[in-house]
């Protein structure tokens, strides 16, 4: 063996030792460091009250988790922040049909982890009127404005709700985009003759003697029963990122849904100050019912779906959802 041949052989010596030395030296027993700081959006109705009430009573702070719950005026904005990774987690607040129609466009970005709505006992929804007006019925829309929440799920449970009273949208009924806060504004003020309003929008509007319910629990009645309008919604890759983290976060809602479900009047405290209702409407306004993604019955599977089709009948979308394939699951890589 020549010296340069030596030479080389000691350098690659060195360098497999060094090698094996930093492989053996990695703790490959420690686990990955996951993000504790989350971001939940939220929109500011009662839907979005699982998260006040764990806000309120501690509960991520209890987890070491460092919540930041960011607060929008629309539904399609929640979905987009979701999205673009703007926010790690819905509230029960999000939109189920808008999160389903983005899951169809956009396979595997989020999965639904708890939904939130009412039924014929429960309201979740109504359409009301200004106090001193004569409508009576749906059909006396035509040729009327009726305001709904910004985004396609709304639009196209107003379309679903007035074809079934021979109404077609833009032709009979001009439907008008109205964030939460202007919607009573712009009926006290004749902008809109009529509003599809969700909890706790008709109950403010009532308080305040600014309209009147002609049609109560409509989405129950007209869409499904019960009605999930509301879900709770985790970004997937987060979730495969952050396992444990997600698996805090969910154990909490749980924990905040099961107690606002037996004691719906002692959690309806935690809307002061996280939506427009004072004491008075607070004490009057319906409360959701929720459900978690491993509560959901069959029954309620069936409802959402039923909700889910309509967007397909309207054309939405070139094809048809499935809800079962966005439900959560722990195992969902």
């Amino acid at each position: 063996m020549n010296k340069t041949t030596k030479i080389i052989s000691s350098i690659i010596l060195v360098v497999a030792v060094v090698g094996i030395g930093f492989w053996l030296s990695k703790d490959f027993t420690k686990p990955k460091l996951e993000i504790t700081k989350v971001k939940i959006a939220n929109l500011s109705i009662v839907q979005g009250l699982p998260l006040y009430l764990a806000i309120e009573k501690g509960y991520f702070k209890e987890a070491g988790l460092d919540v930041e719950m960011i607060k929008f005026e629309a539904p399609n904005q929640i979905v987009d922040a979701v999205l673009n990774g703007q926010v790690d987690f819905t509230s029960p607040s999000g939109a189920m049909g808008i999160l389903g129609i983005a899951d169809f466009k956009n396979p595997g970005k989020l999965k639904i982890y708890a939904a939130a709505g009412g039924d014929d006992v429960i309201q979740n929804d109504a359409i009301l009127v200004k106090s001193n007006s004569t409508i009576q019925g749906i059909e006396e829309l035509k040729g009327k404005k009726m305001g709904i929440l910004p985004g396609i799920q709304w639009h196209t449970i107003a379309q679903h709700i007035l074809a079934q009273n021979n109404l077609a949208t833009d032709k009979d009924v001009t439907l008008v985009e109205l964030a939460v806060g202007l919607q009573g504004p712009a009926l006290a003020s004749g902008d809109i003759d009529a509003l599809l309003g969700v909890e706790p929008t008709p109950t403010i509007i009532k308080a305040k003697g600014i309209g009147k319910e002609f049609i109560t629990m409509v989405t129950a009645k007209y869409v499904a029963n019960p009605f999930y309008g509301g879900a709770g919604a985790v970004r997937a890759e987060f979730a495969a990122q952050n396992p444990n983290t997600t698996k805090k976060v969910l154990s909490i809602f749980q924990r905040a849904i099961n107690e606002i479900n037996e004691n719906p009047n002692v959690a309806r405290q935690y809307l002061k100050g996280n939506t427009p209702l004072d004491d008075s409407a607070i004490a009057q306004v319906p409360i959701s019912r929720f459900k978690m993604y491993n509560d959901l019955t069959q029954n309620d599977i069936n409802a959402i779906q039923k909700f889910y089709d309509i967007f397909s009948t309207y054309k939405v979308i070139d094809g048809k959802m499935d809800f079962k394939n966005l439900i959560y699951s722990p195992n969902t890589k």
